[in-house]
């Protein structure tokens, strides 16, 4: 990553600015404060005191990161809590808010439509598949990679 400094420290006034602008472009995470703040050159102790900054000015809140990562994910990425999990595991959320959270700020019926959806948008570009098992289980392989629940999807084929 390039620096407009060459090679000097910035101060810890200095990164706050520039941490402060970094979340306020748009919600962050810890991990993703931490790993910026490191790229940047800033030392361990300014760390722990710009992370401590930004959370008490509402730079930074992981409830609020994470609500915007859920909903933001199902909304634009049509994906589902097998996948939104998985990369809130790989943020490093604790579990107990990811666990939370996928219940809390996921709309159940707009879950169920978001897979409707995307059920019919995948049978209707298999419209000339023939062998009705190699279609179905096209199906269940695109909407598992989507993130969906097996059981979820196989109720699709009920009705």
């Amino acid at each position: 990553m390039k620096r407009s400094h060459s090679n000097a420290k910035l101060s810890t006034q200095e990164l706050i600015v520039k941490l402060e602008a970094y979340c306020a472009y748009q919600e962050r995470c810890f991990s993703e404060i931490k790993s910026k703040l490191v790229s940047i050159g800033a030392e361990e102790n300014q760390c722990k005191l710009i992370i401590d900054h930004l959370s008490k000015t509402n730079f930074f809140n992981q409830k609020r990161f994470v609500e915007a990562f859920v909903i933001g994910k199902l909304r634009s990425n049509k994906w589902g809590r097998i996948k939104i999990k998985s990369a809130l595991i790989q943020k490093q959320i604790e579990k107990e808010l990811i666990n939370q959270s996928l219940y809390s700020f996921i709309d159940s019926d707009e879950y169920n439509e978001t897979l409707k959806y995307l059920f019919e948008r995948k049978s209707n570009e298999l419209a000339n598949e023939s062998d009705k098992w190699k279609k179905k289980e096209k199906i269940v392989r695109f909407l598992s990679s989507k993130g969906f629940e097996y059981d979820l999807i196989m109720d699709l084929f009920e009705y």
